[in-house]
């Protein structure tokens, strides 16, 4: 996979100008990096502010498949940041990383579903660098490093998941679960099923399916800044 990929010193939204590109049929991998983002978007439309030395960049993916998969996605592209930043990268559903606990990474998704379809989505990745020395580390040597060795993850997990399907991401991501026996708002966390939604038992001792598919659609943007 190409990536094709555009830097600004300064720009509102890297989402944003990301999303303008998809609509103009831009292929997948074109990806937009701001080295300062001033009006991000997070979660249920929350302004997350990316001051230089964090990473914000968005990136187009033109994926075939099955709008109910867009929840297989996030969780890859979560995995793929995992690995990046290392062994202490730990996961929270649907969305987050997280480094000795502490959240330090947020993804966000756009989709374009008309007419039915998943036309394209934009991916939207934050990481807080200043909230996780462990990343900021490898960043302070070298930003770029840490951009291409993301991307070149997110590549090698993207053609698996084309190849092979989402089982075996599935179970990596089981691996670095920060929710494991955790008592969750909804629930106790129980696992993860084949279409990424969470699996939860309630009070009555019943398991319970989130959907990541409801969460996505419903909200249509997820980031680092929730």
């Amino acid at each position: 996979m190409h990536w094709d990929i555009q830097v600004f010193t300064k720009l509102n939204s890297t989402q944003d100008e990301c999303k303008r590109l998809a609509v103009d049929g831009v292929p997948e991998g074109a990806v937009v990096q701001a080295i300062q983002q001033v009006l991000g978007r997070g979660r249920h439309g929350r302004i997350w502010l990316s001051e230089e030395g964090n990473l914000a960049m968005s990136f187009i993916l033109r994926p075939r498949c099955e709008i109910v998969k867009i929840g297989q996605i996030s969780i890859m592209i979560g995995v793929a940041l995992a690995q990046t930043i290392g062994k202490k990268a730990q996961l929270k559903w649907p969305n987050d990383v997280l480094v000795d606990g502490r959240k330090c990474a947020g993804i966000l998704i756009d989709s374009d579903l008309s007419g039915g379809a998943l036309n394209w989505l934009v991916i939207g990745i934050g990481v807080n660098v200043a909230s996780a020395p462990e990343i900021g580390a490898v960043l302070n040597v070298d930003g770029d490093k840490f951009r291409d060795a993301l991307l070149a993850n997110i590549a090698q997990l993207y053609m698996r998941w084309q190849r092979d399907g989402f089982a075996d991401i599935r179970l990596e991501w089981l691996a670095r679960t920060y929710e494991k026996g955790m008592a969750l708002n909804v629930g106790a966390f129980e696992s993860l099923d084949e279409l990424g939604n969470l699996i939860v038992r309630d009070r009555q001792n019943q398991l319970q399916t989130i959907s990541a598919g409801d969460v996505f659609l419903k909200d249509r943007d997820y980031a680092a800044g929730d």
